[in-house]
This record gives structure tokens, sequence and C-alpha cells, in this order.
């Protein structure tokens, strides 16, 4: 039996997030193609999915939408928020959608506050019970029992980023 698990981020962003990933997800965020240099400058699987935003929707979600599931709110301030929703069946999940939460996590700037709620994950379907929260703290991100250090996130990202079996991921 096939699932469809859900990721919803409200994401504090770092500081220090590449202009030409902002570029990308402003145009998004306002339902407007970005720009291909910029969609370049990602991971592939990244640059897939925002450079279409309904292949984050749902199997099966038809028009009309009610926008892009991709929203930026804060900029300009210290603490601007990434808020973005995807689902993925579970083959394409594990064909490699599953680098779209890895980037969230790298993306999240680390908590000045004790833990801090920066998502929810529906491991089989959005209609289920049993959402897990996705918390941020000093030490790295827990989602459900699964804890992620800081270091691991970036060491990982950077694997990713340097690993060429990922171009023309599609």
């Amino acid at each position: 039996m096939s699932s469809r698990p859900v990721w919803s981020f409200r994401v504090p962003l770092r500081p220090d997030v590449d202009p030409a990933t902002m570029r990308v997800l402003e145009a998004v965020a306002r339902d407007t193609p970005p720009d291909a240099a910029d969609l370049a400058t990602l991971h592939p699987v990244v640059a897939h999915y925002l450079g279409d935003w309904t292949r984050m929707l749902e199997d099966g979600e038809t028009p009309p939408y009610l926008g892009p599931p991709v929203r930026l709110s804060g900029r300009g301030t210290p603490t601007p928020l990434l808020t973005i929703e995807f689902t993925q069946h579970d083959d394409r999940f594990a064909g490699g959608g599953w680098v779209m939460f890895l980037w969230a996590y790298q993306l999240t700037g680390r908590p000045t506050r004790d833990r801090v709620v920066i998502g929810h994950h529906a491991p089989a379907d959005r209609e289920l019970t049993g959402w897990e929260e996705i918390v941020a703290d000093a030490t790295g991100i827990t989602s459900g029992s699964v804890t992620v250090g800081w270091d691991e996130v970036a060491a990982e990202w950077r694997r990713l980023l340097d690993d060429p079996g990922w171009a023309g991921w599609s």
C-alpha cells in the first residue's frame, strides 16, 4: 500500500541563506517562475520542486489552487520565516524526494530559545492522525524519535551538493 508523507515547515531562516535561493523562494511565493540561473544554483531535487510548485502538491490535486505552498514573511527583519509544505508519494520520496526535508533543515536558523517547533510531518497521509512535531534546538533537529545534530545536517547537505549523481534528477 502506498503512502504520501507530508512535511509542513515554518522555518526561521539562517541569516546567510544564499541570495539566489532567496530570489527563488520570493518568486515561487509570488507565483512567478523563478529565474533559471537562480534555480541552477539549487540542488537538482530542490530545483525540480521549486521550478514548478505544483509538484509539491499531493498527487491528484487539481486546480483551482489557492496559490503556492511557499510563503516568506519577515523579510528585512532579524528573523525572516519560510513557510513551505510538500507532499510526496512514498516511491518519489525514496527515489530522492527526501532531499527536500533535508534542504529545509539546512535553511533553519539556530534557535535563540530552548526549543522551537519548526514544522510537522505526517509519515503516511495528510488526512491521518499522528502528525509528528519537528523541533529545533541548540543541538539540532528532532522529528518524531529521530534527532540529527546541526553538524550532521551540514555534513549531509555538503555531501549531497558534492555528489554528481544527482545531476538531471527529475
